[in-house]
């Protein structure tokens, strides 16, 4: 059988086999080679976490902001509605303070298809939302000249029975008898309904949340603001443009909200409104 050449290794004048030396090559790894290999392992590794980490703060300030603006527009959108819609000529507003205010907000909607002006009744179609007696609750009534504001004293009265005045007409939906005149309503006159409530910040847990309240009920609407004072702020000007703090004289409000962030990191939001008040 023949044997293997063997070859000398100079520096240790040592003479081995060609197969033994094979073997020495393919036995694994040294210690450096695995250190070399953890280390560069290591460094992708942090590479990639700081990556993800990066990305998560990026997504969760994103988030925060989404939901920052989403709270401004909604709590925005409602107050705007209330104010835009009262008047403090008429009685609308029955208080004006800094960081809350009590006004009649629109809550229902319909249209007049008959008025009966000996009985001050109206029926109406096409309704929608709330139109009631509940407390303090009131509507206006469009004219050819003006919007009528009337109180409500009775819901369906039994007596009269109301009709629409056309062949073949849409069934009236809901009667109300009301304060005042009815005369001069003309059929498909809009009817709007209020109901007062009270606009301001209040706590939740440990946030603080735009809510309305009616004296029986509070409804959380949009959140979380600022709980320093700073969260929702008023404004209010009469008519030449000068702070007033009588709720009859007002004739313009500003009113300013600022959003609590997720994070103390974070920042805040800030939305400015101003409006006219009807007929103003």
């Amino acid at each position: 059988m023949k044997t293997l050449p063997t070859s000398k290794i100079p520096d240790r004048g040592i003479y081995v086999s060609l197969s033994q030396r094979i073997r020495a090559r393919t036995g694994g790894f040294t210690l450096i080679e695995m250190m070399i290999v953890i280390t560069i392992g290591a460094i992708i590794a942090m590479a990639i976490y700081g990556t993800l980490v990066a990305q998560q703060s990026f997504f969760t300030r994103q988030k925060s902001a989404a939901t920052q603006q989403d709270a401004l527009r909604l709590a925005g959108a409602i107050l705007m509605t209330s104010l835009m819609e009262a008047n403090g000529s008429e009685g609308d507003f029955s208080f004006v303070e800094a960081e809350s205010v009590g006004v009649r907000s629109p809550v229902g909607f319909g249209v007049v298809c008959v008025a009966d002006t000996a009985s001050k009744t109206v029926g109406l179609i096409d309704v929608h939302g709330r139109v009631s007696t509940n407390p303090g609750d009131s509507v206006l009534l469009y004219t050819a000249n003006s919007w009528l504001v009337r109180g409500i004293t009775a819901e369906n009265p039994s007596t009269p029975v109301l009709t629409c005045p056309y062949p073949s007409g849409p069934t009236i939906q809901k009667t109300l008898q009301l304060d005042g005149s009815v005369a001069d309503i003309p059929v498909g006159s809009p009817l709007r309904a209020f109901h007062p409530f009270t606009y301001r910040l209040d706590l939740d847990g440990s946030k603080w949340w735009l809510v309305r309240d009616d004296g029986s009920t509070v409804e959380i609407l949009a959140g979380p603001f600022k709980g320093d004072g700073s969260g929702l702020s008023f404004a209010y000007l009469d008519s030449q443009g000068q702070s007033t703090s009588d709720a009859a004289l007002v004739a313009r409000v500003n009113l300013t909200l600022v959003t609590e962030a997720a994070h103390s990191s974070f920042a805040v939001d800030t939305l400015a409104l101003s409006t006219s008040i009807r007929n103003q």
